[in-house]
């Protein structure tokens, strides 16, 4: 999936070479991340929800009148903890989060939808030492679509204010572990799928 994704920004940047329209910039806001567990053989199904900051840059380049491409990066890193009381407790660090997205306005209205994919590096560490992770994704990834307002920017040298909200559904992830807490291997399955909603503030410099 890297080597694709490495792919599609290289066309993205090489696409724009033929075309003067651009803009740089940033957004902040807060998001929500939904979890659900949806295999646990030892604990049944559950489900929790975290509120956390969120920034990210975007560089987006004009393709046509009807159609713009980008990319976001989120220069943050996250850490998800499955806050468990049982020895197979393990917390997954995510990190490198970035999106490539396709922005079309909707007629002469300030309004646009956006549609992408996204995709972070993910690595998931046992919180205790009798827990060994046997087998857990290296990614998160999955895709994204947002709907926002594009307005002329009051501050001075920016040319741009966007607000915006998106949603991504990142679908499943599956962690294996071997726990000897017991004093006997214990096998663990436990699988979940995770979504995000993101409220932004933006501003950009057109180039």
């Amino acid at each position: 999936m890297k080597k694709i994704l490495s792919i599609i920004f290289s066309s993205v940047f090489l696409m724009t070479s033929a075309y003067a329209g651009g803009m740089i910039g940033i957004k902040a806001g807060f998001g929500t991340l939904d979890g659900e567990r949806t295999i646990d053989a030892d604990h049944g199904l559950a489900s929790g929800s975290v509120d956390h900051e969120y920034g990210a840059i975007f560089a987006e380049f004009e393709v046509t009148d009807l159609i713009s491409v980008g990319v976001e990066y989120i220069p943050l890193q996250a850490i998800i903890d499955t806050k468990s009381t049982t020895t197979a407790d393990s917390h997954a660090t995510i990190e490198n989060h970035k999106t490539i997205y396709a922005l079309v306005p909707m007629a002469d209205t300030p309004l646009y939808i956006k549609a992408g994919y996204s995709h972070a590096d993910a690595t998931v560490v046992a919180n205790y030492d009798t827990t060994t992770i046997t087998s857990a994704p290296d990614a998160v990834e999955g895709p994204m679509i947002g709907l926002g307002g594009q307005f002329e920017s009051p501050i001075p040298y920016l040319d741009v204010v966007r607000i915006e909200a998106t949603y991504t559904d990142y679908g499943k992830m599956t962690i294996n572990s071997t726990s000897t807490g017991s004093g006997e291997d214990d096998n663990d399955t436990r699988s979940g799928e995770a979504e995000q909603i993101t409220f932004t503030i933006g501003v950009a410099k057109s180039f």
